[in-house]
């Protein structure tokens, strides 16, 4: 992904939705809604955090294969 995409996806993001974090507090989903924040000036954002993580997906395969819905 290209520096003018992540840019556009920061640019677009929306605020109101939590950003997800592990259960040992890292980030799961949300890194652009924080970066978005930071650039508004904002010093917290809404988040939610799991206390046991769920199993993932999709393990040791190519994130260029994975499916997308767009």
């Amino acid at each position: 992904m290209s520096i003018i995409e992540h840019a556009r996806l920061i640019n677009e993001c929306d605020l109101t939705h939590p950003v997800i974090l592990d259960s040992n507090g890292r980030v799961m989903d949300g890194m652009h809604r924080i970066c978005r924040a930071v650039l508004d000036g904002k010093s917290t954002v809404p988040a939610v955090q799991f206390e046991n993580d769920p199993e993932p997906d999709f393990v040791d395969c190519d994130p260029y294969e994975l499916p997308y819905d767009a």
